[in-house]
């Protein structure tokens, strides 16, 4: 009889306790593969610090051939995925690299006076910029959005007036699963390809 008390108390324990356990938030992936490699008795890994001399400034194009112009298409970015990104505009046709921009976390990018052109945009995140301050140490994450963006200058001319038009395209740069564009998942390689 006293093994199924104790068995009962136990589980009332647990009944009792169990939404105690649950109401903290779970821990970060980064501190849970810590904890593993601490219990595990491997030394911690140390902090990846920017190789980076110089650290580009906001907006500056980092390689690419695009070049923009007075007048053109608008590209908008803001990284909202809670780190540093890298992100690559390339020519859809060829798949070489058109733009590359570094933009911090939290950060928006407005690009201006981008040409007629079919893109795929690329981002990635990283713990540091490396030291030719182009790319990062290492790639924690890699996406591409799903589509290509067309981006092709209309121009209504009839006998009352002429109107030009142009694209105006804005993404946010996520990790999420939940974003309303699901981005596609690409290895390293591709996304360092130039």
């Amino acid at each position: 009889m006293t093994i199924i008390s104790a068995r009962l108390l136990l589980g009332a324990c647990l009944l009792l306790f169990a939404p105690a356990l649950h109401a903290s938030d779970p821990p970060s992936r980064a501190a849970a593969i810590a904890a593993a490699d601490a219990a595990a008795g491997l030394p911690a890994a140390p902090a990846e610090t920017s190789a980076c001399a110089a650290p580009p400034a906001p907006g500056q194009k980092l390689a690419g051939d695009m070049k923009l112009g007075e007048e053109g298409h608008s590209i908008t970015l803001a990284n909202s995925g809670g780190g540093d990104a890298l992100v690559k505009i390339r020519h859809i046709g060829t798949g070489k690299l058109a733009a590359s921009y570094f933009i911090r976390a939290q950060e928006e990018l407005a690009i201006e006076g981008v040409p007629d052109g079919t893109y795929m945009i690329q981002y990635a995140f990283g713990p540091a910029l490396a030291a030719d301050c182009k790319s990062f140490t290492r790639i924690i994450k890699a996406n591409q959005m799903p589509d290509a963006d067309v981006l092709k200058t209309v121009v209504i001319d009839d006998e009352d007036h002429t109107e030009v038009k142009r694209s105006s395209i804005s993404y946010a740069l996520s990790v999420s699963e939940t974003a309303n564009v699901k981005p596609v998942s690409i290895d390293a390689a591709a996304f360092n390809a130039e």
